[in-house]
């Protein structure tokens, strides 16, 4: 703070609003955050000090999912940011912007920060590439791997696990900050975390039991499937097998494989997720075992998300 000095004031609101802000006492974080950014315009803070503080308010709002109070707490802090690319002002803005689909504020700050962004108007569909997301379902969370539309949505590729409570296909509104990493075909990918659902899906998982002969013909039912749209994985042998990415629907640019782990099917008995209506699965199960039934057996399958 070169040349200012905060008022006595102030510096009360700067140790109320950062003790909460260790607490993660959010609430009353950005309560003070909010009077601290007050206080400071009316102090003539340095911009950069204000800047700061408007930042963490932002902040402070999207923790608390509160978009609309997110939104107006970013564009001041964009405002205030540095003009030039890579302010995380901008992108905590564009979060939220995309959060309220609010989608020219959205566009205009994904492009003041320095993503490449489609032109037009409306909901942002590029292609982003491929991304794991670390999802909240019933049981904890679960890292699936997404195609990223833009930079803070993504579609679930993966069929979750069962108990997860979540489908294939849902868009989610994801973090930019890296929280762990995944390694597929020698590629490192970032880990982002899911921030919250944005956009469900209404195609049901089903979990089905299978009787096969071996790999092979887990092999064969993913690849079925993928010829006709539907996703299936193999729950209990894949590392991981995405149906969805067999059928394209990732970037084209960044081909990849899925492999079956080494484990044994105990007595040739496995379960996998289906994302599709009963009866697409009821005719693709069909289609499959027609093919060899001595190899292949289904039974009952049961909608579990």
């Amino acid at each position: 703070m070169s040349g200012f000095r905060p008022s006595d004031r102030l510096l009360a609101l700067l140790k109320r609003a950062y003790d909460a802000w260790d607490s993660e006492a959010w609430q009353p974080a950005a309560e003070h955050l909010a009077a601290v950014v007050a206080a400071g315009r009316a102090e003539d803070a340095p911009q950069d000090e204000l800047a700061g503080w408007a930042f963490d308010l932002a902040l402070a709002h999207k923790f608390l999912r509160d978009w609309p109070a997110a939104r107006e707490a970013g564009l001041a802090a964009a405002a205030l940011a540095p003009d030039e690319p890579g302010q995380p002002a901008w992108w905590n803005l564009g979060i939220a912007a995309t959060a309220l689909r609010d989608w020219a504020t959205a566009r205009e700050a994904w492009r003041r920060y320095g993503v490449d962004i489609p032109p037009g108007e409306g909901p942002v569909d590029g292609s982003f590439g491929r991304t794991p997301v670390r999802i909240r379902t019933t049981d904890g969370a679960e890292v699936v791997w997404c195609r990223r539309i833009d930079p803070a949505r993504a579609e679930v590729l993966n069929v979750p696990l069962p108990g997860s409570g979540r489908r294939c296909g849902e868009i989610v509104l994801h973090d930019g900050v890296p929280t762990g990493e995944r390694v597929s075909d020698g590629r490192t990918y970032s880990v982002f975390d899911e921030i919250e659902l944005w956009a469900a899906s209404d195609v049901p998982v089903l979990a089905v039991p299978l009787r096969v002969a071996g790999e092979d013909e887990l092999r064969a039912l993913v690849q079925t499937a993928a010829e006709d749209g539907v996703t299936v994985e193999a729950w209990d042998t894949v590392t991981p097998l995405c149906a969805a990415c067999s059928s394209g629907r990732v970037d084209q640019d960044q081909p990849h494989e899925h492999d079956i782990s080494d484990g044994p099917l105990p007595g040739g008995r496995t379960t996998v997720g289906v994302a599709a209506s009963q009866e697409v699965t009821d005719a693709l199960l069909a289609r499959w075992v027609a093919v060899d039934p001595p190899s292949r057996g289904a039974g009952t399958p049961e909608a579990v998300a």
